[in-house]
């Protein structure tokens, strides 16, 4: 388990917007973009990263943000730009371990609660809590 700065930067980025979207329901676009902003010029200045990299680890976000789109946002965009902002950080393959063992914790948490009759077919969850599941879970996998 080593720590990176990267790393440290995402834990950072969605624990925040972790405790945004379980007391609002809603994601800070300003600061998800000065994240965003700030993970960019970090990758260029002191890790030296080839744009293709850079746009290779924002690909999971933007993927997100097209299923925002598809789906008139049954998927929050603002999710898609947190995996965006936290991919520029951490890079493609950490970022979609996050984002998959995430997914996977959301599937099971949601699973759980609709046979426990605690939440409803139609009823939303945030999302952004299972991406600090799954970047703890990435610490454990690799």
């Amino acid at each position: 388990m080593k720590l990176t700065v990267g790393l440290g930067a995402a834990l950072g980025i969605l624990s925040v917007h972790a405790f945004m979207d379980i007391r609002t329901r809603r994601i800070n676009l300003i600061v998800t973009g000065f994240c965003l902003a700030a993970g960019v010029i970090w990758q260029i200045t002191w890790e030296k990263s080839e744009v293709w990299e850079i746009l290779l680890s924002c690909l999971p976000g933007i993927l997100l943000l097209a299923a925002a789109y598809l789906t008139e946002q049954k998927i929050g965009s603002g999710d898609g730009w947190v995996v965006t902002a936290a991919g520029v950080w951490t890079g493609f393959e950490d970022i979609f371990l996050i984002l998959t063992v995430g997914m996977l914790a959301c599937a099971v948490c949601s699973g759980t609660l609709l046979v426990l009759k605690k939440v409803r077919r139609r009823d939303a969850l945030p999302f952004i809590p299972f991406l600090v599941i799954g970047w703890i879970g990435r610490m454990f996998l690799m």
